[in-house]
């Protein structure tokens, strides 16, 4: 369904735009840095998983796709200059693979103990 994959694209859309605007602007600044980061990588591993590109296995090319917008991430950021002192940050990395990393154990966990498929709306 292309709304599924739209989806996806408006999540991209709005972690760059956060992403990318300065700190002061930031209507989440009163929440850890590091803790948006992997809740915002979680949620992008969820939606590329189960709703732009299911499939009931693990593929290594989503999380590796979403670490490297991760750095592409980082790098704009830093090209920018809005978020100077932060940006390139090496522990938003690490973040964003947590986020990731937490996302597929999860899903792991639920598929194998419920034996559903996420990727086809749980059936």
């Amino acid at each position: 369904m292309p709304w599924r994959k739209l989806l996806f694209i408006g999540a991209i859309l709005l972690c760059t735009t956060m992403a990318l605007i300065p700190t002061a602007m930031d209507p989440f600044g009163f929440i850890n840095d590091k803790v948006k980061h992997a809740i915002a990588f979680f949620v992008l591993a969820l939606l590329l998983d189960c709703c732009a590109f299911p499939s009931y296995r693990f593929t290594w090319y989503k999380p590796l796709g979403l670490l490297a917008f991760g750095v592409l991430l980082e790098v704009l950021q830093d090209m920018i200059g809005f978020r100077k002192g932060s940006s390139g940050d090496f522990t938003d990395i690490l973040s964003n693979l947590a986020g990731i990393t937490g996302y597929f154990l999860v899903a792991a966990m639920v598929k194998r103990v419920y034996r559903v498929d996420l990727a086809n709306g749980g059936g």
